[in-house]
């Protein structure tokens, strides 16, 4: 028995390689756009523009200050050398509110601690911004929200160990 191959002829085999091309192209640029590297993109915040010199020796910074609700790439702003502590946090929460004022003195006292602050508020949002991007990025469930980085930028603790750690930082500094 003979088999036969069909024979394809006129814009079909055209249509099917310009078909695989496409596939091809589509994955390539999806691949490309899923880096993780923060380094990649460029926050548009004032933040950005500082001198690492500059933003390394400030211990006490607010990431999205000028632009409230906006993400950022945290570790590009984290001290080497120090624990860097994270708070996620909602200017219409009481808890963060008191959290961040005692935050503010923390480096003051303990040179070995860095703090960065993240207002997860849109500025249209006039309560908890649970719908926030960095809300549901993080998956917060809570506020204030604690990540904390070792003085090689490396994760040390999130979510609840981060902040018994932090409380532990406020009971050792003076009153």
């Amino acid at each position: 028995m003979m088999t036969i191959r069909p024979i394809i002829t006129g814009a079909r085999p055209a249509l099917a390689m310009a078909s695989r091309f496409s596939i091809s192209l589509f994955a390539l640029m999806l691949l490309s756009s899923c880096s993780n590297d923060p380094r990649d993109e460029v926050d548009d915040l004032a933040v950005a523009k500082m001198p690492t010199e500059q933003m390394q020796s400030t211990d006490f910074l607010s990431l999205n200050e000028d632009k409230p609700g906006t993400q950022c790439h945290v570790q590009r702003y984290l001290v080497p050398g120090k624990y860097n502590v994270v708070m996620y946090y909602s200017p219409y929460d009481a808890t963060s509110m008191n959290y961040a004022q005692r935050l503010m003195q923390l480096p003051q006292v303990n040179r070995n601690v860095a703090v960065r602050t993240i207002n997860i508020n849109r500025p249209e949002i006039q309560a908890i911004d649970w719908e926030s991007q960095i809300a549901l990025d993080m998956q917060l469930q809570t506020l204030p929200f604690f990540v904390i980085y070792g003085p090689r930028q490396e994760l040390r603790a999130k979510g609840r160990p981060a902040f018994e750690q932090v409380n532990q930082f406020i009971r050792e500094m003076p009153n």
